[in-house]
């Protein structure tokens, strides 16, 4: 149920738009999350889409900020493709592929876009085996690979996506993934057995563009984002037994962001970002808490959250390419009146800034987009710090990972650049990744000073 415009009165809610009611079991929904997150996931691992609450932060050693071959550690072809990102958890590494008949591999942008999936994409004619593998995260031998569903997809991606663009969420215990394409989600073990699976239905996305909208983890729940061109809804389930906890529906429209848990003033809450407007749930309940509306497009990269906003900066062909910081503590309708740049809850809100694909990452004052261009803002003002070319004016599609000072992005031709976090532009360091004909689409991961990497052939490990 949406609060009012700027809402504090509803049901009694405080200034901060909590309800005094709920606050004991938001406590206890509080200390669960943490308790779980804590049992099931270790603090160095990178279990989830973008390290998981961490929003692209790794603790414990740096990876190298340059590297050769004697920093190779191991590389490890992989059957089929996929850009989900390669997760680590309790000793295992997981991620996901979709193996095609045919052996059709991903293209890049820069120069080997495939336009004609704009309009008919081709839709393979055999069935595609979409599978789990998992790999040994310290020498990249393969200990399991689990076929979870064989069937023809109903529908084609771009030329530039895959079958298997959502990244999985792993525990000690084991991994949940998630295929879009067949609308297929699986709990198994870390010895590859099933514990459940739901069927979700296959999804009508936007140009037959393909799915990309990753499961987010918090302790016992798992949230699942079904926006699409046919129906929109955010699904709460018990990551225990894939039963719902609760579902929450917004206007249908294709969007490809993956959802955020971010902790607003002491209350969790899941933050969705879809057709024209972003939206707060409550975690505990789905409820919706806030939304931020009048945008005019959807979202291929994610927000980012930290203790005092949710930033964010989209775009897509025709968009006025917004960009804004929406402060923590606020509840009901934040959209801002037109013609107006801020108010007391959206700190700053500008256009011709938001970034592509790659989501953005916040570091100390400052919030970072990465894409063909490197822009830095303030992030209370959104001021403009720089905004510098890529080096070689190459694509990044993946998003940063950031460990300390240093932010790493890992652009598509396969350059793994780090550079310093800060008001000035400081490129620290460039280094090759792989072979030229590969492609680079998916996140990095890092963990205890070691840099995973996925291309289309192969996921390899730099220390």
């Amino acid at each position: 149920m949406l609060l009012p415009r700027n809402g504090r009165e509803c049901c009694g809610c405080d200034a901060t738009g909590s309800c005094p009611a709920l606050l004991p079991a938001v406590a206890v929904l509080l200390a669960t999350v943490a308790g779980l997150a804590a049992a099931t996931a270790g603090a160095d691992d990178w279990s989830q889409f973008r390290g998981g609450r961490a929003l692209g932060h790794a603790t414990g050693p740096k990876p190298p900020v340059t590297f050769d071959g004697k920093q190779l550690a191991w590389r490890t072809m992989v059957p089929g493709a996929g850009w989900s990102q390669p997760v680590i958890a309790g000793g295992r590494l997981y991620l996901t592929t979709a193996v095609i008949p045919q052996g059709r591999r991903p293209k890049g942008s820069s120069g080997a876009m495939d336009l004609s999936t704009l309009g008919r994409p081709s839709i393979p004619r055999d069935p595609v085996q979409w599978r789990v593998v998992c790999l040994d995260p310290d020498n990249g031998h393969i200990v399991w690979d689990k076929l979870v569903v064989e069937q023809k997809p109903k529908y084609g991606t771009h030329a530039s996506n895959t079958y298997a663009t959502e990244t999985p969420c792993a525990t000690a215990d084991g991994v949940i993934a998630f295929f879009g394409a067949t609308g297929t989600l699986v709990a198994l073990d870390r010895d590859g057995a099933e514990r459940w699976r739901r069927e979700f239905g296959t999804q009508s996305i936007q140009n037959q563009f393909g799915t990309g909208a990753s499961p987010v983890l918090a302790g016992d729940r798992l949230v699942v984002q079904l926006y699409n061109d046919d129906t929109a809804k955010l699904v709460c389930i018990d990551a225990l037994t894939g039963t719902d906890r609760w579902v929450a529906s917004r206007d249908k429209g294709t969007s490809w962001a993956t959802p955020v848990i971010w902790d607003n003033k002491g209350t969790p809450e899941v933050v969705a970002a879809g057709q024209g407007m972003i939206i707060g749930y409550g975690l505990a309940d789905g409820r919706e808490r806030w939304r931020y509306g009048g945008l005019d497009t959807s979202f291929a990269c994610s927000v980012v959250a930290d203790d005092e906003a949710v930033y964010f900066g989209t775009s897509s062909p025709g968009s006025s390419a917004p960009a804004a910081a929406i402060a923590a503590g606020h509840a009901g309708d934040l959209t801002l009146p037109k013609g107006e740049k801020s108010s007391s809850a959206v700190w700053w809100s500008r256009t011709k800034s938001g970034a592509g694909m790659p989501s953005p990452v916040v570091v100390g004052d400052h919030l970072y987009f990465f894409g063909s261009t490197a822009v830095c803002f303030d992030k209370r003002t959104g001021a403009e710090k720089f905004r510098k070319r890529m080096p070689g004016g190459t694509q990044a599609v993946g998003c940063p990972v950031v460990v300390d000072d240093t932010i790493y992005v890992l652009n598509e031709a396969g350059k793994a650049l780090a550079f310093k976090a800060g008001p000035e532009y400081e490129l620290l360091g460039e280094s090759s990744a792989g072979s030229d004909d590969e492609v680079w689409w998916s996140t990095p991961a890092v963990v205890d000073g070691a840099l995973y990497m996925r291309s289309s052939d192969a996921v390899s490990c730099v220390r």
